[in-house]
């Protein structure tokens, strides 16, 4: 249950001990460590050139470059650049899924996708402007379901309906409130921790819930 007194910021000393990795498919042992690890040069390179340059400004060669690979060895893995930001942007939500999916066990929080994100976010700041910086574009749009799917699948058991409001409605104003809030925790480099900034969500999100006392 959340407290819904003052909105105030907890002052904690101890942070929650973090070791995220993005767990890329590759990594699973199922192909050469080498292709593995030129995938994976070339996936971090265009996570670290997009806030630089645009995702549509960016060409193989930019990224072959920031990789330190050439031509043929990147098309020997990717068709094309489309591509290459498919396979990233799997790796980026197959990490975070692990990541919720652990953090779903211990049940202590109404939202339980949004601290493993947080976390995520401040540990790969640049991949997260990377995607948040795409607005309208595939990468943004498979972001912004993946935590609509997240939020739906939090609530389905909560009987929002129930309290006179579509379920689709709140997982739209949810899943936009959290997008929001993200964005601009990571585009201000605001000094709120992961768990600090979860925290105002967790309260702000929950009184907004129909049927919840503000």
């Amino acid at each position: 249950m959340l407290d819904n007194g003052p909105l105030n910021v907890p002052n904690r000393t101890v942070e929650r001990a973090m070791t995220i990795k993005i767990e890329r498919p590759d990594d699973r042992g199922t192909i050469d460590r080498r292709v593995a690890r030129t995938r994976a040069m070339l996936q971090d390179a265009l996570i670290a050139l997009i806030p630089e340059c645009g995702y549509a400004a960016l060409t193989v060669e930019d990224i072959c470059q920031k990789a330190d690979v050439g031509r043929s060895t990147f098309y020997t893995h990717y068709a094309g650049k489309d591509e290459l930001r498919s396979a990233a942007l799997e790796a980026h939500l197959l990490s975070l899924s692990r990541r919720v999916s652990a953090d779903e066990k211990t049940g202590n929080r109404l939202f339980e996708f949004s601290l493993p994100m947080f976390e995520h976010a401040r540990a790969f700041r640049s991949l997260h402007k990377a995607l948040l910086a795409s607005s309208g574009d595939t990468i943004h749009d498979q972001l912004r379901e993946r935590i609509r799917r997240a939020v739906r699948t939090e609530l389905s058991g909560k009987r929002i309906g129930d309290a006179g409001v579509p379920l689709e409605f709140v997982v739209q104003f949810i899943s936009g409130a959290f997008l929001s809030v993200l964005a601009w925790w990571i585009a201000e480099d605001s000094s709120l921790s992961p768990a600090q900034v979860d925290d105002l969500f967790q309260r702000m999100a929950g009184s907004a819930l129909p049927g919840r006392s503000p």
